[in-house]
């Protein structure tokens, strides 16, 4: 069937840690503020600036701590984080902004690949589609350094603290060629895949015959009026960084990707920026994006506990009954978070520069909670 829309409609119950809002253990507070400031205070650890959309649809902000560690200089507004893998709904806005346009006619991902140089990995027959890669229902593995089952030689300069670094094109199409193992019949399971995301912006690249980077600057960032963000730190994002930080608050490294990779978790963005992308998610903002927004919102499958599965987007019910559209970020010294309620037009960012490896999760979705009960 040539849609994304009904491309995988399963019913999947697979046993994975969720986060809760945490709501029953929660203290009461006389504001939102107040209750935004006990949370943090149990997550913060170097800096953070947090965003909150209300039910009167306005924006808050929160700035904790400092842009680096044991200093005086906080983040604000305009200072830069990585969000990591909120990057995947970018991938996917795209994804769903072109299938609209008709740029992408068929299905399956060996279409727009270079045939000379690349043969995709099949189930008895069954091939990966883009919307496999969208949903992480491709059976590709997370990483080529991760597949126990692969003797695929890892590039000669990979560093496991950096690895996406090293991986160029042929590195991956080398991988997915001759060493590739699928997990699965594309379509009857999840399981996250930086791979197929990663593969998925790569793609989109190669269809406009640009790139990943270019694609998301001209076609994302431009039309949305994202001005500081982007893949690649500019001299003026770099003059406001909120510095990566490592498990013990020691300089982080950054990610660096090549375009092989860098649909899966590259963005560098600010909370002004996120703001707009968030109000874009709502529908408080006009746009030409938002029928492919929209898209990205559609549930394709019931993953389990971490929620139904969009394009990219998660939706979750939490213990107060909203259910909440989100997607979190780790890098090797971030955390981010972002998540939305489209019944009460309500909204949450997170960023953060140590990384909490999940645990922003359950911060995000506290503070949904706390943005309903307040």
């Amino acid at each position: 069937m040539n849609t994304i829309r009904y491309i995988i409609r399963l019913i999947l119950t697979i046993p994975l840690l969720g986060c809760d809002d945490g709501s029953p253990s929660e203290p009461s507070f006389d504001t939102l503020a107040e209750a935004i400031d006990h949370i943090a205070d149990e997550y913060v650890e170097v800096g953070a600036m947090i965003g909150v959309i209300d039910k009167d649809g306005n924006r808050l902000v929160f700035s904790y701590g400092t842009k680096v560690f044991d200093t005086v200089d906080p983040p604000d507004g305009d200072s830069v984080f990585e969000i990591g893998s909120i990057t995947k709904t970018f991938t996917a806005t795209l994804l769903a902004d072109m299938f609209l346009r008709g740029e992408l006619p068929e299905d399956e991902v060996r279409h727009y690949l270079p045939q000379d140089h690349v043969t995709m990995p099949t189930w008895s027959g069954i091939e990966i589609t883009l919307g496999h890669l969208a949903t992480h229902t491709s059976g590709l593995p997370r990483v080529p350094h991760e597949d126990d089952d692969s003797a695929f030689p890892l590039p000669t300069d990979f560093e496991p603290l950096s690895p996406f670094a090293s991986y160029t094109a042929d590195h991956v199409y080398d991988y997915l060629t001759d060493y590739c193992t699928l997990l699965f019949e594309p379509g009857t399971w999840w399981a996250y895949s930086n791979t197929g995301m990663g593969l998925l912006g790569h793609v989109l690249g190669l269809v406009d015959q640009s790139s990943y980077d270019t694609l998301l600057s001209d076609r994302l960032f431009g039309v949305l009026g994202m001005t500081n963000s982007s893949i690649y730190l500019t001299d003026q994002q770099q003059s406001n960084l909120a510095h990566s930080h490592n498990a013990a608050f020691e300089p982080g490294l950054y990610f660096i990707a090549n375009d092989i990779y860098q649909g899966a978790g590259s963005i560098k963005s600010s909370l002004n920026d996120m703001f707009t992308y968030l109000e874009a998610q709502l529908g408080l903002t006009a746009t030409p994006l938002a029928p492919a927004i929209a898209l990205t919102h559609e549930t394709q499958l019931h993953q389990g506990s971490l929620g139904d599965q969009g394009l990219a987007w998660l939706t979750v019910e939490l213990d107060d009954g909203q259910r909440v559209t989100y997607h979190g970020g780790d890098t090797y010294g971030y955390s981010a978070y972002t998540g939305f309620n489209k019944a009460l037009g309500t909204g949450a960012i997170v960023l953060l520069n140590s990384c909490l490896e999940g645990a922003q999760m359950a911060m995000g979705h506290r503070i949904m909670a706390a943005i309903n009960k307040y």
